[in-house]
């Protein structure tokens, strides 16, 4: 009996080992190793590179403003060209008979005033005479010398003089009015024969030619559609368009820095944002930035596609932790990170400023003491015990 006594205890104590064993290694198995990461403050530089184009400094499409037979053109395509050239010259004949008719008009309306002149003088003399003749006659109808009829009727004829000669005067001034409007109007075709020579806007060169010379041009602002003759552009300076999503839109200013680079050339220019559009495009989300960059050295070509990229801001003293340890829900906008205290997970809300890619602005729920769980995220929930294996920095 007691030897079935004895066995039934070393039973019973070997049950109990086992079992807090079993206990032992459940737990073991529940504990998960994780590296963990300290938040840092470094100072955070944010920069996006996006797709870009390059295009003219200006660029202008040139048409005719009268219509007729080109003459001669001087240019061709790839030649550069300063303001003022003279890029084609177009015959337009009816343009010079006009303005010779014209010429002709004016000359004979100047005449006509002179003539007009001339009579104001004479309508002036006979004024004066018969104002002259008039008082006499009224001191001698007072004298009784001269009836009263004659001193009326000498009254009338000063009235009348002083009439005519204000005809006259009206007459000049309106000669005068016709003359200046003759003089405009010669003015307007001869300005109309200038556009006969079509010249350049601006310092360039030639990028397209669509005219020979026999060609008919028709004036662009009479013909059914506008067809330009040439198209100048100035290529020794440059813009860079790029379109900057609306999340990045915010940060940009005129003078950020910039660089450009595309396949064809192989170094990196350096710019400047410019200027931009200051909107949104509802169609595509974005906002049109603008890069100036000096082609003095006729490297770049306008139509060549490469890529920008803008430093749009520096935060000095960040907090910051890598961004792929910090979990956004569906909406993209609530964030939260795996904190580890005394062996266990707590999940803390937090909020989230810049992000450069890889690291992550924490503006507010960190103090930068945390130790953050940086690995085996998805298998961590509120609670989880854990056991921290590495300590890294924020930079990492």
């Amino acid at each position: 009996m007691k030897i079935k006594r004895r066995y039934r205890s070393f039973k019973s104590i070997g049950l109990i080992i086992l079992l807090s064993s079993c206990v032992v290694m459940v737990r073991a198995q529940k504990e998960v190793s994780v590296k963990v990461v300290k938040p840092e403050r470094q100072t955070l530089t944010l920069s996006i590179t996006q797709p870009a184009t390059l295009h003219p400094y200006y660029e202008a499409n040139l048409a005719s403003r009268i219509t007729g037979y080109v003459e001669s053109v001087a240019v061709d395509i790839g030649d550069a060209v300063k303001k003022g050239d003279t890029l084609a010259v177009i015959d337009a004949p009816e343009r010079v008979k006009q303005h010779e008719r014209k010429l002709a008009e004016v000359e004979f309306l100047k005449f006509k005033q002179e003539q007009l002149k001339a009579g104001v003088a004479v309508a002036v003399a006979q004024a004066k005479a018969d104002a002259l003749e008039f008082e006499r006659v009224k001191r001698l109808a007072g004298t009784g010398a001269v009836t009263q009829k004659a001193k009326d009727e000498s009254e009338r004829r000063m009235e009348s003089s002083k009439a005519g000669l204000a005809v006259v005067e009206a007459e000049v001034k309106s000669a005068a009015a016709s003359v200046v409007v003759a003089q405009k109007e010669t003015e307007e075709i001869k300005a109309m024969m200038d556009f006969a020579t079509l010249k350049a806007p601006f310092d360039g060169v030639v990028t397209m030619r669509a005219v020979d010379p026999g060609d008919l041009v028709k004036a662009a602002d009479t013909s059914s559609s506008r067809k330009s003759l040439f198209q100048i552009a100035k290529l020794d300076r440059l813009r860079v368009r790029v379109a900057i999503p609306e999340r990045s839109a915010v940060w940009v200013d005129v003078g950020d820095e910039a660089a450009f680079s595309c396949r064809a050339v192989k170094e990196i220019l350096k710019g400047e944002v410019a200027r931009f559009s200051r909107s949104i495009d509802t169609q595509t989300g974005s906002m049109r930035v603008e890069i100036d960059l000096d082609n003095s050295k006729g490297k770049l070509l306008p139509g060549m596609f490469g890529e920008a990229t803008i430093q749009l801001e520096e935060i000095e003293q960040a907090l910051v932790l890598p961004a792929q340890l910090v979990r956004f829900d569906e909406s993209g906008i609530v964030a939260t990170v795996y904190v580890i205290e005394n062996g266990k997970v707590k999940v803390r809300a937090v909020k989230t400023g810049a992000d450069d890619g890889l690291r992550i602005q924490i503006v507010e729920g960190l103090t930068g003491s945390e130790q953050v769980a940086a690995g085996q995220i998805g298998r961590l929930a509120e609670g989880s015990a854990v056991k921290v294996i590495s300590v890294e920095s924020g930079s990492k």
